[in-house]
Parts: C-alpha cells; structure tokens; sequence
C-alpha cells in the first residue's frame, strides 16, 4: 500500500519537474537607455559619437531642466559646425527645444581626439510643464478645450498633438470657432434685422433699371470695413469681427507640435486684427 501511494507520488512530481526545466530562463541585467550617453571617463559628462548623439544629448539636458552641461563629442561628432547645427536643431526644430527654450548656447574646447562643449540653457518663465499639457489626436478636439478655457477664463490654452496636424487646418478652426462665439454673442432679432437686410438688398438688385446700380452699391459695400457695416448690437461683438486670438506653433513647421492659444479678449467695441505666429 505504501508503495502504491509512493509510485503515485513519484508519477506527480515528474510531469512538475519537468514545467520547471522548461519555465527556466537565464536572466541578464538590462542598463537604461540613457546611460550609454553618459561619459565613462569624466564626471558627469554626456558622451557623443555622431550627430544624433550629440542632438539627442542636449535633449536628455532639456528634459532634465538642466541650464548647463557638458557633452564630450568623438568621431563624427568632433566638429564645431556640427555642434551648431545640432542646437540649433534642438533649439528650432523639436518640439520640446522648441517650447521650453529660450536660449540655447555653448563654447568649444578642443582636445586630443575629442572635443568639449560646456552648455548652457535658458527656459521660458511662462512656459508650462509639458507632462501637464493636454494631448489631442485632431484638430476637432481643440474646440472643446477653447470652450472651457473662454468658460474659465484662462490667459491661454496649450496643447499638444500627437499626429502631424497641418497648422492651417488648426488656424482655421481657431477661427471658425471665433466666429461662432460672435454669432451667439449676438441678439436674435439683429440676426434676423440682418437678414432682412440682405432680402431687402437682393429685391433692389433685381428691379429691371437699378440691377446695375444694385450690384455697384453693393460692391461699394463688399470693399468697406465690415465693423461699420453691421455695427454693434448691444455690446456683442460683429459678427464679422476678426479673431484677437495669438496662436503660436512649437515648433514653428507645417506640422503642429505643441500650439499656444492666447486668450486675450479685446476690449468692449474692439475688433483687434488677428495673430497668427
């Protein structure tokens, strides 16, 4: 009996051993990605062999805040014109440089087989956290946020788009949006003055001798300041007014990255031109 119970037990533990034969992994230790960059042979020093390099270790130098430090550059990455080439691509063509940046600066120091830059770095005072900032797949979704940002009464609104966005495309829905907002801002009853206007405009225009002087009145129209045309009703602001809004790009391409909205209501009567960096 003590046999069979044995065998029994015998006959569990070889299907056991041998899932933990194949369970078993031989495991390495994994350094972080970041760490290659670091210099072995100076303190606190960034280390760079080629272009990317040398651009992705002033980046590693902005994420940190960092306003100063020192990259050691080897190979193809000791040369003064590429070190310039490489701020300035941080500094003008990515979106963190060119958000947080407002000045990106360093010396040379030429040595045997390698060269040294000492940077410095200066960030913008108003500029926010970009780990905060709301991130946004269309430009449709920016429509919700001004909503709430002019509910709140924020200064500005700051976004970030994670697909390339064309600039223009964002503009125009900046501007598509003002216009709505004016167009509620408005009574009823001077819309619909409005549009009795034009009914009354397009009947003078076909009358059989004034059709000619219709259509010259009404060009004479086209070409004044729409402001004076439909005037202010209560307060509102004209239908037509130009968006005051500032929109910024960071970077500044054809793709957006990081955009600023800034919120500067103009004062009541006001139509300022809009602004578009």
């Amino acid at each position: 009996m003590k046999k069979g119970i044995l065998f029994a037990l015998l006959a569990l533990c070889l299907p056991l051993c041998g899932c933990t034969a194949l369970l078993e992994r031989s495991y390495s230790r994994v350094e972080p990605y970041a760490d290659r960059y670091w210099d072995p042979a100076a303190e606190d020093t960034l280390r760079a062999e080629n272009y990317q390099d040398l651009v992705n270790s002033l980046l590693m130098l902005v994420e940190q805040r960092a306003e100063e430090g020192a990259i050691r550059c080897y190979e193809e990455a000791h040369s003064y014109q590429m070190a310039q080439m490489a701020c300035q691509e941080v500094r003008q063509e990515t979106t963190l440089g060119a958000y947080l940046l407002e000045e990106l600066t360093f010396t040379y120091e030429n040595s045997a087989g390698y060269c040294t830059l000492s940077c410095y770095l200066t960030y913008r005072q108003d500029a926010e956290d970009p780990a905060s900032i709301m991130t946004l797949s269309d430009s449709q979704s920016l429509v919700d946020l001004l909503r709430l940002a002019i509910r709140e009464e924020l200064p500005k609104l700051t976004a970030q788009f994670v697909y390339d966005t064309p600039r223009e495309e964002i503009t125009a829905v900046v501007e598509r949006f003002w216009r709505e907002l004016c167009q509620e801002s408005k009574p009823p009853e001077d819309i619909a003055e409005d549009g009795a206007d034009d009914a009354d405009s397009a009947e003078d225009g076909a009358d059989g001798e004034g059709g000619e002087a219709g259509d010259e009145d009404r060009e004479d129209k086209v070409s004044e300041e729409p402001e004076k045309l439909l005037g202010e009703a209560g307060g509102a602001l004209p239908v037509s007014a130009p968006c005051p809004w500032t929109v910024r790009f960071y970077p500044d391409q054809t793709a957006a990255g990081i955009v600023e909205i800034l919120l500067n209501q103009p004062p009541s009567g006001e139509a300022p031109s809009p602004s578009v960096e």
